[in-house]
């Protein structure tokens, strides 16, 4: 019996995910057995398999760039690039080509199928939150995860027994359990966060950048479909942004960042026009100075599980200011520091 390399790599293809049926699977085995070449063809498409995680929702391969990718290091490893004057013609081994043709269409069927199981409702779990709710949960391996409100997380049924992966889209703290030999990776949008056990914050609303910060631990952070990750420590801070999909790295410059999820604000010498920025934003609601001079007032305080009048009154008094609400609006006068 006889086949031509498509259909030899779709029973391959079959064979890695499980799918072949008893004809299908003795076919394969004497192609394999017919040749030691193709049986090695065989156990490296298991290993590239192997080797292939779950893809961010967001991500699809450039298929046609890492073919020629591949083309070209195969070609140079063989020797079709001469520096004389007449090409060099180099004939290639059976194993050779039919590999090549592996590597991009094993490429396609991995990624694809690993993503079309993600897609399956009954094979993952999925926690939400919406308008103006939070809420806290663990995973199945004693993980917990704040989510902020309108955030999706999800993750297979099978997280506890093989590498940790969720997906991402809003955003979520996490204090990922240490498990030894089992990485806990976040895939949110652009992004891809991998930690052993830490805990870190992502931001990664749909259309915005993505950001991650840390708190404890090293966090590895790259873009969802590359491995080359940058190493952050606590304190700091990365981004990568949709027009740009670079990664930048920085220190934390917002040390709030963390007040929907620990619900406390601290506040260090701060300029009145920050503090407002953040009460506004995390309350959700409009403040005005009507005085400008007032932007550059300095507070220092800390507030726990304190609501937006508690601080504002806290500030009117410190700083001799006057504050009047205006359905869901405030307005701050005062005569300035």
């Amino acid at each position: 019996m006889t086949h031509d390399e498509g259909e030899i790599w779709t029973l391959v293809a079959k064979h890695v995910k499980g799918a072949l049926s008893d004809s299908e699977r003795h076919a394969l085995d004497r192609w394999k057995e017919s040749h030691p070449d193709n049986k090695a063809a065989v156990e490296q498409a298991e290993a590239l398999w192997n080797k292939t995680t779950a893809p961010s929702q967001a991500y699809h391969p450039d298929v046609d760039k890492g073919w020629q990718r591949f083309r070209f290091r195969i070609d140079s490893e063989q020797g079709l690039f001469d520096t004389g004057d007449e090409p060099v013609a180099v004939e290639i081994p059976l194993y050779r080509r039919l590999w090549a043709v592996a590597a991009s269409v094993l490429l396609t069927i991995a990624l694809g199928y690993v993503a079309w199981q993600w897609t399956q409702k009954d094979d993952r779990i999925m926690l939400t939150t919406g308008d103006n709710e939070k809420n806290t949960y663990f995973l199945p391996d004693s993980s917990q995860v704040w989510l902020n409100e309108n955030t999706t997380l999800s993750y297979g049924a099978g997280f506890d027994n093989d590498n940790r992966l969720v997906y991402l889209e809003g955003e979520a703290f996490f204090e990922v359990k240490k498990a030894e030999g089992r990485r806990f990776t976040v895939y949110s949008g652009l992004a891809k966060t991998e930690v052993i056990g830490t805990s870190f914050n992502v931001k990664a609303y749909q259309g915005e950048p993505v950001k991650v910060q840390v708190v404890t631990g090293k966090v590895a952070f790259s873009p969802a479909g590359e491995d080359n990750s940058i190493f952050l420590e606590p304190g700091m801070e990365a981004v990568i942004a949709p027009e740009a999909q670079a990664v930048s790295k920085q220190t934390i410059d917002d040390p709030n960042f963390r007040a929907w999820q620990n619900q406390t604000f601290e506040f260090s010498n701060t300029r009145l026009e920050k503090v407002i920025a953040t009460l506004e934003k995390y309350y959700e609601t409009d403040i005005t100075l009507t005085n400008p001079a007032l932007a550059e007032c300095r507070y220092t305080a800390t507030f726990k599980d304190a609501d937006l009048q508690e601080i504002l009154n806290v500030l009117a008094v410190t700083g001799n200011l006057t504050i009047e609400e205006s359905g869901n609006r405030y307005v701050v006068s005062g005569t300035g520091c």
